[in-house]
């Protein structure tokens, strides 16, 4: 593995932001990635530690770290952000998928982390955010705040210009990816993100999901449009299950069949149709928002 500070990254590459706090216990971000991907493809990783300064000291070391890339001063940060750093490269040196280039980095908190986070994710161009259990503690706090104006502005903003996948502690032996469709184009764009990173990950299947919630739809139409996406990526039919479904909520009838299923990830869209119950990208109250509170041992991916 070849640890780089470069932020070029090579065409086609699969290229990954991973936040990493201070807990070298949890990690579950990094750890998700080892356990979901096998080792046929190749990645590029950045490991993204947003540090809360204690002293002008501090911000200074950190300051001078990235205005000399190739300078060596990992010393002078904090110990927590070392430590992270430190058992998150060990985590990856062990993980079965090819792991091509990583790169490392440590920032001080400037908007608070949420916004640092998706700051980064927008200009770094990344195929997903890759976010453990702290950062989802975080994200569920923004979000089901719906007066807050700084959630608001982010989104208006569209500072949420990559998928986000929230990661659990991984539950060994999941696999699998429940695909939720409800013919909004998030949902589309949720089809045609799955489908990208599973195009060489054969290990895993796809079952594309519909709730019936009293909108009119025809679920057939929607998996029709689903799977075409899905073998554009070379997904096959035989990696493709049709699952329909009725609840009094589409969030109840996610997490039921996420459950029954034993999926490694979840896949929704951030905006649905417009009379849907995943209605506006405002999470607070929606079906997104009570997917990141409840949701446990899958990923969940929202894809805007």
């Amino acid at each position: 593995m070849t640890i780089s500070t470069r932020n070029e990254i090579e065409p086609m590459k699969k290229h990954f932001l991973v936040t990493i706090s201070n807990d070298t216990q949890n990690l579950y971000g990094a750890r998700f990635a080892c356990s979901f991907f096998n080792s046929s493809s190749e990645h590029a990783l950045t490991l993204l530690h947003i540090c809360r300064l204690d002293s002008s000291d501090m911000e200074k070391a950190l300051n001078e770290m990235w205005k000399n890339p190739e300078e060596d001063l990992r010393e002078r940060i904090s110990f927590g952000a070392k430590r992270a750093i430190e058992k998150s490269r060990q985590l990856l040196n062990g993980c079965s998928f090819s792991i091509d280039q990583v790169i490392t980095k440590t920032v001080a908190e400037r908007y608070g982390k949420v916004k640092d986070i998706l700051t980064e994710g927008e200009q770094g161009l990344y195929d997903a955010i890759i976010l453990g259990r702290r950062a989802t503690y975080a994200l569920q706090w923004m979000f089901e705040k719906p007066g807050d104006e700084v959630a608001h502005a982010m989104i208006r903003e569209n500072c949420c210009s990559s998928p986000l996948w929230i990661c659990p502690e991984p539950e060994p032996g999941r696999k699998n990816v429940l695909l939720c469709v409800d013919g909004s184009e998030d949902s589309y764009r949720a089809v045609d993100h799955v489908g990208y990173i599973l195009a060489d990950q054969d290990h895993h299947a796809v079952t594309l999901f519909h709730v019936e919630n009293g909108v009119r739809s025809d679920a057939g139409e929607l998996f029709v449009k689903a799977e075409r996406i899905l073998n554009e990526h070379g997904i096959g039919g035989e990696r493709i299950k049709r699952e329909n479904s009725w609840g009094l909520t589409v969030s109840g009838a996610i997490l039921s069949e996420s459950a029954r299923g034993g999926y490694a990830a979840v896949a929704v869209g951030l905006h649905g149709q417009e009379h849907g119950l995943l209605k506006e990208f405002n999470l607070a109250g929606g079906t997104t928002a009570k997917l990141i509170s409840r949701i446990e041992k899958a990923a969940l991916w929202c894809c805007p």
